[in-house]
């Protein structure tokens, strides 16, 4: 009797979390209005809104496993050599630093899968111990000497933090930074004109924290001033503008849990929204300071996970593949025009937070989605239903919901049928909602895609798929009603009703 009542103890205890988390959001009692415009139009899909990070220390990367996940995942874009190690990356060798030791991917192995997959690509060169002539050197391996026509490179990864290698003086400054990016501006485009460069822009106070405290344990009170006031991107943008430098883009990295032991489950499932309040923040910024030629800037997102160091239970539970799927669905209605997850394989960390307090059963975390050689997390499950949910080229359209629990996105695809992604951030109550359609008169009949609880104990006990569940659905129309489960994410996709345009249809 024990695993009943363990069963037991569990369902109470999500009831009782699902009516904690309804009263603490305001959840409608009679039920969640969601309302679609489908002549609204948000967005056209970019294929960049489909990627995720590739690591150097991934020894499983350049496998038939690997090209097969990836191309199940229909995986649009690729990012190598991999977080804060591109740092102090020699590319050519394959070490860092003065290491003997070589990384377990070099870069024509990563060329290998790329192109197999033929994603595009995104390449994060040494800033911090390296130099403009070896970034210019890599442009021309990659696509002058080996014609991979990688298209966006990055200088450097974050170095707005202390936690990345820097070699400069003074180190993680935003005016030597954007000094130093000049020369590899002209050295690599020189290589090859027809790349894309981005430079890092930080998105808040709190990525500069480390490099502010490090000033005042150092007492070093001119340059916690010099550091502090004003910030690192208008500090950086304002050097680049006057140096007469115009990036191609800009990096956005987001990590909504600020440390280690402070994840919370219902607070991450809510945090998605702040993308639109990023991607108006960083575009007035550089309105400011490139005014009517900003728009020749992208806003570029190149990560994106939950927390970006230590990771506990979180980071391979459900809660984390819901967060993925709505952070998707957020930042596909802004203009940002790439979603790079962080990452595909990474591995365990089995001494951070595992409270039970978290939701999730496996008691480790691990940065991928995928572990060994393919062992798969519910982030890979979720990633996977946006392919359902939409491609390039695809047009997001409005969709709101009157109840923060569940979230709404709605997409017309090319082949004419409308996709509706839902996500249930409830842990214990079925959420049922009324849905209205304007401007889109679906068929009846529907397909439904969803992965949620059954499919993470499934993983879990090994009795039942974990893999995404297909089912078909009658009773579609421009208005009607659909019960989501607890901690589900879940993709309607609806055909157009067919007009009768012809004598032998109207008399079928």
């Amino acid at each position: 009797m024990k695993h009943a009542e363990c069963r037991t103890t569990t369902a109470v205890l999500l009831a009782a979390l699902g009516f904690w988390a309804s009263a603490r959001l305001g959840a409608n009692a009679d039920g969640v209005r969601v309302t679609v415009d489908a002549g609204h139009v948000v967005r056209t899909v970019d294929a960049r809104l489909f990627g995720i990070n590739a690591v150097m220390w991934d020894p499983y990367f350049d496998t038939p496993e690997t090209v097969s996940a990836l191309r199940e995942l229909d995986m649009q874009a690729l990012r190598w050599p991999g977080g804060s190690p591109a740092d102090d990356y020699h590319w050519a060798v394959n070490r860092n630093g003065v290491n003997l030791w070589t990384w377990a991917t070099p870069f024509a192995n990563f060329v290998h899968v790329a192109t197999n997959v033929h994603a595009q690509v995104f390449i994060t060169v040494n800033y911090g111990s390296g130099t403009p002539e070896e970034a210019a050197a890599w442009v021309r391996c990659a696509n002058l000497t080996n014609h991979c026509g990688f298209k966006y490179w990055e200088i450097g990864n974050e170095y707005y933090g202390n936690w990345e290698h820097d070699e400069n003086s003074p180190p993680h400054d935003a005016v030597t930074y954007a000094r130093r990016t000049r020369e590899f501006f002209r050295q690599m485009k020189a290589a090859d004109p027809s790349i894309k460069i981005g430079v890092v822009v930080a998105l808040n106070w709190k990525e500069r924290a480390g490099v502010l405290l490090d000033a005042l344990r150092g007492r070093q009170i001119g340059t916690f001033i010099t550091q502090g006031y004003q910030g690192w991107t208008p500090k950086m943008l304002a050097t680049l503008k006057q140096l007469g430098v115009t990036p191609d883009f800009v990096i956005c990295h987001r990590y909504p849990v600020s440390l280690s032991g402070w994840e919370d489950d219902a607070s991450l499932l809510q945090s998605s929204a702040q993308w639109t309040t990023d991607a108006a923040a960083v575009r007035r910024q550089l309105k400011t300071y490139f005014g009517a030629a900003n728009t020749d800037v992208e806003l570029l997102c190149t990560e994106n996970n939950s927390l970006g160091e230590k990771m506990g239970k979180q980071a391979t539970s459900l809660v984390n593949a819901l967060y993925l799927a709505d952070s998707f669905g957020q930042i596909a209605q802004t203009e940002f025009n790439s979603w790079l997850w962080y990452n595909l394989r990474n591995y365990q960390e089995t001494n951070n937070n595992n409270r039970p307090t978290l939701y999730g059963w496996r008691p480790y975390g691990d940065f991928g989605i995928m572990s060994g050689n393919d062992t798969r997390y519910p982030t890979f499950y979720t990633f996977k239903l946006l392919k359902y949910f939409a491609r390039a080229g695809d047009r997001i359209v409005h969709a709101t919901s009157d109840n923060k629990l569940l979230s709404a996105y709605a997409a017309r695809r090319a082949d004419g049928t409308m996709s509706l992604l839902v996500i249930n951030k409830s842990p214990g109550a079925t959420l049922k909602a009324a849905l209205s359609i304007a401007g889109f008169q679906p068929e009846s009949g529907a397909t439904i895609y969803s992965y949620g609880i059954p499919q993470d104990e499934a993983a879990r006990t090994g009795a039942g798929s974990p893999d995404i569940a297909q089912t078909a659905s009658s009773g579609a129309a421009a208005e009607f009603s659909r019960e989501f489960p607890p901690y589900s994410a879940t993709v309607i996709v609806l055909s157009p009703l067919r007009e009768l345009n012809s004598t032998t249809d109207e008399h079928r």
